[in-house]
């Protein structure tokens, strides 16, 4: 559901981007800590880096039911890096390009940043 392909970025020059949007339904199971209750909505523009794709998520809300709470979320921007490679000097590397078909996954991204600002709003 969230899985874009950047082959064709990953084979250009350092510099070259693309937006893309989202703006729709997450079916209930497809988190399974996470209930959407409003359409997710973001945009994110990629670029190309060295060693990877850096995204730049713009525009982020929804609302989800979380530990039996219901919260709007509304980040308006974050940023995450995608690797083609690990880097065993740098800690933060977890996001990676699957290089075998040339695509990034934000599922795991999306559910982080959810429950991230789900429990800045519920301190």
């Amino acid at each position: 559901m969230f899985t874009i392909p950047v082959g064709d970025l990953i084979n250009s020059y350092d510099g070259d981007s693309k937006i893309f949007s989202f703006d729709g339904e997450v079916f209930d199971g497809f988190y399974e800590d996470l209930k959407f209750l409003k359409p997710l909505l973001f945009t994110i523009k990629l670029i190309v880096i060295e060693d990877g794709i850096h995204g730049i998520f713009t525009n982020f809300s929804t609302e989800v039911s979380y530990e039996n709470k219901k919260t709007g979320i509304s980040i308006p921007e974050f940023e995450r890096i995608w690797k083609t490679q690990i880097d065993p000097l740098d800690g933060d590397d977890i996001n990676l390009v699957n290089t075998k078909n040339m695509t990034i996954d934000l599922k795991n991204v999306i559910r982080e940043e959810i429950i991230m600002a789900f429990h800045s709003e519920n301190l």
